[in-house]
């Protein structure tokens, strides 16, 4: 298991854990992600985790790479908030649509190669909304793999930080926890 396949699994158990001890007010309300192949195991807890309630405004998408462009099959309701994209307009498309003018030709090639070579990659780069306006996204990718390792899906999961370049993470190790609120 990659390093940032372990990160992201820690923050989202810890972050489940936390939920758990809350008043549970209804029914999850966001869009959940159902996939149609066979996860593995430690795959299909992290998808388990991110449809869970509490996690409506995680920003995130799944993107099927056996597709001709390797369209995307899921966004979540943060991801639409966020981006002011609504679910009908960008499942089906691949999410170089969030690519702009200004964004580096560099950063995309990493998520290339990153895909290429079925790894887990984390890239700082500016991308755009639907109104227009740019953010930084501290984007990070991993193959949902299947039961035989093969990868099935590609998650994609993508926080707003002030600044590109390195160094986002913050001294803070729960930095992470506070990017659900960026919407």
């Amino acid at each position: 298991m990659t390093v940032l396949k372990d990160s992201l699994m820690k923050f989202l158990q810890a972050l489940y854990t936390m939920l758990e001890g809350e008043e549970k007010v209804g029914p999850h309300s966001g869009r959940q992600f159902e996939p149609t192949k066979t996860l593995s195991e430690k795959d299909f807890l992290l998808i388990d985790m991110l449809n869970s309630l509490g996690h409506d405004d995680v920003c995130f998408c799944i993107a099927d790479p056996s597709l001709k462009d390797m369209e995307l099959v899921f966004a979540s309701d943060g991801f639409c908030k966020f981006t002011g994209y609504p679910h009908n307009q960008i499942e089906g498309k691949n999410c170089r649509f969030l690519q702009g003018a200004d964004t580096k030709k560099e950063d995309v090639d990493r998520i290339r190669v990153a895909i290429k070579e079925e790894k887990d990659v984390c890239v700082n780069l500016l991308n755009y909304k639907k109104d227009g306006s740019s953010f930084i996204n501290e984007f990070f990718l991993s193959p949902l793999r299947g039961q035989n390792g093969e990868v099935l899906y590609f998650i994609g999961v993508q926080c707003a930080v002030d600044k590109l370049g390195p160094g986002q993470m913050n001294k803070n190790k729960g930095w992470v926890y506070t990017q659900g609120s960026h919407i």
